[in-house]
């Protein structure tokens, strides 16, 4: 999880550029073994119900940025190999099954762990490699900012 408004897709693209001095890429000298989006389960119906752009918040990605709040949180979503589901303990059980039955219809291949405080045995996410680059690669998107050359580092997007 690199921060809350990163995107896991063009994080795990960064893994394959090559730097043009030297040839080597992130992926040749670390491994990427999972993409972990947090879910706040107290808000994310809120937050997937807000009219917000992006630019309401200072989140856009550029001056044309025109995406809005829920459709950063689908992209965040979508992509991940691990859902954690935090502040299980603000919410109701009924809650709680409606926010992890949704998590899953937007992506059912990742794993969804339910977390109070964020704490996550730390067994349940080290020395397991859900992350396929292969499958990766099959995404629609995949390298899709990388080819128009529109990906903004989220360090230069946010500050």
């Amino acid at each position: 999880e690199s921060s809350g408004i990163s995107e896991p897709l063009p994080v795990a693209e960064t893994f394959t550029f090559k730097d043009k001095l030297t040839g080597t890429s992130l992926g040749d000298v670390a491994g990427l073994h999972n993409l972990v989006t947090v879910v706040d389960a107290a808000s994310i119906f809120e937050q997937l119900s807000t009219l917000d752009a992006l630019a309401d918040r200072g989140w856009q990605a550029s001056e044309g940025d025109r995406r809005t709040v829920p459709q950063l949180l689908c992209d965040q979503l979508e992509f991940a190999d691990v859902l954690v589901v935090n502040k299980a303990d603000l919410v109701s059980e009924a809650q709680l099954g409606t926010v992890e039955a949704l998590v899953k219809r937007i992506n059912p291949n990742a794993e969804v762990l339910r977390t109070a405080h964020s704490i996550v045995e730390p067994a349940l996410l080290l020395g397991k490699a859900r992350f396929k680059m292969q499958r990766a690669e099959e995404h629609p998107d995949w390298l899709k900012e990388a080819r128009e050359n529109e990906h903004t580092p989220e360090t230069q997007e946010y500050g």
